[in-house]
């Protein structure tokens, strides 16, 4: 190996480019690690200068950019003449082929320039001032051209130039900076601010304390970064063409790489402000940037400006920033961005010395609600009410006589069209944080999760919103002496019990949310019986819960389950659904060459398994719109130990974990399984599914069907079209004045008497329906019964063509 001390610079750069380039590719870190180049890092100050000197005089390749950027990193004292060097060696070629290797050599030795310039004589200042200001001006990276023009002084005006207009966002970005309030000099500041931002990787402190300092100047700071995320917010895609090997192509663009550093600068300082109303602009521009565009083989965006959004969500640091990041969450399905979303939220609750469960759980928004879940504006005349249920919240209007009403009187809403407004907007906020907390509750029905009873009043049985919910759960309250009290909270001291009885909770003790696996099924049917003769509506099912055990098939296969092997679902949908439930799939695409089949993955932390469902593609349905098969059948089901990698015999797992993993996966393939598609005889090229398409639609009722039966059951007799229903096995029966209907209590799909004719009804909305009670909200199928019942129990008032033509077909 050459020695540093015995050696000249040509001789240590050569062979550095020698090492680098016998490999196909190395990422920085692990080239600083390879001796060649230790042997540059290691040199004397003044051979380490000369390497630099001498890599620029030929930055001909990638190598070379990368061992400059390598190389130049660590400071050196640098001359007004090596200065000199280094700009015109570069300067020189920035017009040529290789203007990109040579707009990287300059970054890479920016920094360099910067340390030494300040520390030169003015006289030597002002003669490097001329190529100093070339460099900035033709060098490609915006963030280090606003650095090299920051060292010969700020220019006159607003340097609207640093924006890249090429692009529909560059404009909007230019317009939003001429319409703000604020006086030239500052607006120009900020723009060159936004405009050093890196290009590539995090800002350092040295930006984020001038960005602090740049928008404590500002009159405004807040209105004029929301002005910029409402540009970035409203820009449209581009289609800029390219032309390689005398083709040209269009690909569709969001931002360049100088306008997307740019708008990630906007995202850091509107976290740095630290205002809630920021919150839903940068939500709303995370998912927007996350989006793909491109079709079939395109790409987000903008990923690292929805990553960089999320993070400012959490750098804001406000209870409404939890609200938002669960709401993004919920919203979207990338995995990169889940990650960093995840990571923002373990962030925060780090930062305050607690587990992501105790942050969510402590930072549900209030938004100003009274204990009882209600809030009075007043009006010009009388007040407007927002009420919050278990459900939703709702927005009434108390007249002066204390009366409540569902409308607001015209005169009123012309009156108070400003006030009203907000209260709209504020509605629509305590909807979000309604539908989260729905989620979060739900997802606590899988683990083990308990608190001391005091704790729980505070955070769950006297929040304003969560509060709502809690009231409608069943609880177990437990104390070492026993027994166990499980019951409906009525207020702070006191429970129901499935008999009806009130009992006093026990004061100390401890608090966990009642899962049905863990009760008789005399228990079981009491809650249900008391939810539908008390018509108390949860949040989701819980006392409904499909419950899953082992069954004797299982016991036999003792590692696996086939419990849903052998459905055809389609994979999109059902990755989406997937991640939403907290599992973490991988595709199966078509550019997978060698992977057999796809995974998808749930921890159960508190057990230490691992539950994974495996599905294999259908290979010769082409994929049309992504890269992944459109269509996958489903296959085992295993449980893993998450220390050893163990597969785990069934016996073993927890029963809590066993129905809770199962049950996803019944949701996975319940939902997107081709059967639960009413059209897809339809398509007419997928015939060799027909005998599939049919067991699904007809066949044995899963498990969720089971329960909608037994919900059906009850409430049926009590409907105005009860004495033309009546159940048979797996349908409800209904009796129309042209037909006798079947509804397949598993699907929804219809058969029609005499001839179980195939029924095709996509949707049906029915106005009764939609009033009717349900003892939970999250079965669209239920719904979906239901609607069609009420629609063919009047098949004569039927005016939808599509579905007389096939009711007089005979």
């Amino acid at each position: 190996m050459t020695q540093p001390g015995d050696a000249d610079a040509a001789a240590l750069v050569a062979a550095a480019l020698k090492a680098l380039g016998s490999r196909s590719w190395t990422a920085d870190g692990d080239a600083r690690a390879l001796p060649q180049l230790q042997a540059i890092l290691q040199a004397p100050d003044a051979l380490r200068r000369e390497c630099i000197l001498t890599v620029s005089e030929r930055v001909d390749s990638y190598y070379c950019v990368q061992l400059l950027s390598v190389i130049a990193r660590k400071r050196l004292q640098l001359s007004a003449e090596h200065i000199e060097r280094l700009l015109r060696l570069r300067l020189g070629n920035l017009e040529q082929p290789e203007a990109w290797w040579s707009s990287e050599a300059l970054r890479a030795v920016s920094r360099q320039v910067e340390h030494a310039y300040a520390g030169l004589p003015e006289a030597e200042q002002e003669r490097l001032k001329p190529l100093l200001e070339r460099a900035a001006e033709e060098i490609r990276d915006t963030a280090t051209a606003t650095r090299l023009r920051k060292l010969v002084g700020p220019g006159e005006g607003i340097r609207f130039d640093l924006i890249d207009e090429s692009d529909d966002i560059g404009l909007r970005l230019r317009k939003a900076f001429e319409s703000a309030g604020e006086p030239t000099e500052t607006r120009a500041a900020v723009l060159d601010l936004l405009a050093a931002f890196p290009t590539q990787g995090r800002p350092s402190k040295k930006w984020l304390t001038e960005a602090g300092r740049v928008t404590g100047h500002l009159s405004e700071p807040v209105a004029l970064i929301g002005r910029l995320l409402d540009a970035a917010l409203d820009a449209a895609d581009t289609n800029p063409e390219y032309t390689h090997n005398g083709r040209t192509y269009t690909v569709p663009r969001y931002a360049g790489a100088g306008n997307e550093a740019f708008l990630c600068g906007v995202v850091a300082v509107a976290g740095l402000l630290r205002d809630p109303s920021l919150l839903p602009q940068l939500r709303r521009l995370a998912v927007k940037t996350v989006t793909v565009i491109g079709g079939q083989f395109g790409n987000p965006r903008s990923l690292r400006l929805a990553n960089s959004s999320a993070q400012a969500m959490a750098d804001v640091g406000a209870p409404a920033s939890i609200t938002e990041l669960l709401a993004l969450e919920r919203s979207v399905r990338h995995g990169t961005l889940l990650k960093q979303i995840r990571k923002a939220i373990e962030a925060l609750a780090s930062a305050q010395g607690m587990t992501r469960d105790e942050l969510l759980e402590r930072a549900v928004e209030t938004h100003d609600l009274d204990a009882d879940g209600t809030r009075r504006a007043p009006l010009s005349r009388g007040s407007a009410e927002v009420v919050v249920d278990g459900r939703t919240a709702a927005l009434l209007y108390v007249d002066e006589k204390q009366t409540r009403r569902k409308s607001v009187p015209p005169d009123v809403k012309q009156a108070d069209a400003e006030g009203l407004a907000a209260i709209r907007d504020e509605l629509k906020a305590i909807r979000k944080t309604i539908a989260g907390e729905r989620v979060r509750l739900d997802g606590l029905m899988a683990t083990d999760r308990r608190w001391p009873l005091d704790d729980w009043r505070t955070w769950y049985l006297d929040h304003p919103i969560t509060g709502r919910m809690t009231r409608t759960l069943v609880w177990v309250f437990s104390t070492p002496e026993g027994p166990d009290v499980v019951g409906i909270p009525l207020d702070a001291r006191t429970a129901v019990t499935s008999s009806g009885e009130q009992v006093e909770l026990p004061p100390d003790a401890d608090v966990r949310l009642w899962h049905p696996i863990h009760a008789t099924a005399d228990d079981v049917r009491a809650w249900r019986r008391y939810l539908l003769e008390h018509q108390l509506v949860q949040p989701f099912k819980q006392a409904f819960r499909e419950l899953y055990v082992l069954t004797p098939a299982e016991e036999q296969t003792r590692v696996y389950s086939n419990r849903f092997a052998g459905h055809v679902f389609g994979q999109v949908q059902a990755r989406a659904l997937m991640k939403g439930r907290g599992w973490s799939p991988v595709a199966v695409a078509w550019w997978d060459d060698g992977v057999d089949n796809g995974v998808a993955r749930r921890t159960f932390d508190w057990a230490g398994i691992r539950a994974e469902f495996y599905f294999d593609p259908i290979h010769d349905q082409e994929p049309t719109t992504t890269d992944l098969y459109p269509y996958c059948t489903s296959d085992q089901v295993r449980f893993v130990d998450v220390r050893t990698d163990d597969t785990l015999e069934l016996t073993a797992v927890p029963p809590l974990v066993l129905t809770e993993a199962l049950r996803d996966v019944d949701l996975f393939v319940g939902v997107t399984s081709i059967g639960a598609d009413p059209e897809w005889l339809d398509r007419g090229t997928e015939r060799r599914f027909e005998a599939y398409w049919h067991t699904f639609g007809f066949g044995e009722l899963s498990a969720a069907g089971e329960i909608r039966r037994e919900v059906l059951q009850q409430l049926v007799p009590r409907l105005a079209i009860a004495d033309r229903c009546e159940f048979e096995d797996r349908y409800l029966t209904v009796r129309g004045d042209l037909r006798t209907y079947r509804i397949h209590l598993g699907s929804g799909n219809i058969l029609m008497s005499p001839n179980d004719q195939y029924l095709c009804i996509v949707a049906a909305r029915d106005g009764q329906a939609q009033k009717l009670f349900l003892p939970f909200d999250d079965d669209p199928v239920l719904s979906l019964v239901l609607s069609k019942a009420f629609l063919l129990a009047n098949d004569t008032a039927i005016e939808d063509p599509t579905i007389t033509a096939q009711i007089n077909r005979r």
